[in-house]
């Protein structure tokens, strides 16, 4: 069987990682050295980022799902999640913590990531190991500004039907490529 480690979005709950036929290996905010000779390495939303900042220590092929590129200003960001909020998929999908440090690191986590210029990586990582999945539907974080900055990279962009959200169509997808 392989090994498929899924690095989720930000503070989503577990459960929608959980369906499928998918074994998946699930961790927040780092990848554990057991764990960097996954067959297949995920990383959805500001988790597609955490994978990009550890991406030349992975063996397996990389899936990024929704990926919040280019770089951009932290009030452009902040400014497409409080669009993310309005629009109501935020508060179905979200499960957050009680522990108000574990909250904070998270932020500050999301921040870091969010400031860092993933270009050069991109650029200089193997094409034949990179898989990008786009959602038709997300215009919150990985839109046509995303869209085009891969484009301009040469990395190809696979578009799927769904919102920024892991959904079905996702877990399809997921089942396409990592059996």
């Amino acid at each position: 069987m392989k090994k498929v480690l899924v690095l989720p979005g930000w503070m989503t709950s577990l459960k929608f990682y959980a369906g499928g036929s998918n074994n998946f290996i699930l961790c927040f905010g780092t990848i554990p050295r057991e764990a960097r000779n996954a067959d297949y390495v995920i990383g959805v939303s500001i988790g597609a980022l955490a994978v990009l900042k550890e991406m030349n220590g992975l063996r397996g092929k990389i899936i990024l799902i929704n990926p919040p590129l280019p770089q951009r200003n932290l009030f452009v960001w902040f400014f497409q999640w409080g669009r993310y909020i309005v629009g109501g998929l935020f508060v179905e999908r979200q499960k957050f913590t009680l522990n108000p440090l574990k909250w904070l690191v998270e932020i500050i986590r999301a921040i870091k990531l969010l400031g860092m210029d993933f270009s050069e990586t991109l650029h200089a990582f193997p094409k034949e190991r990179l898989t990008i999945i786009k959602s038709r539907d997300d215009t919150f974080f990985c839109d046509a500004k995303a869209l085009a900055f891969l484009h301009s990279l040469h990395i190809t962009v696979f578009e799927i039907e769904g919102g920024h959200n892991w959904n079905e169509h996702t877990e399809a997808e997921m089942d396409r490529l990592t059996h």
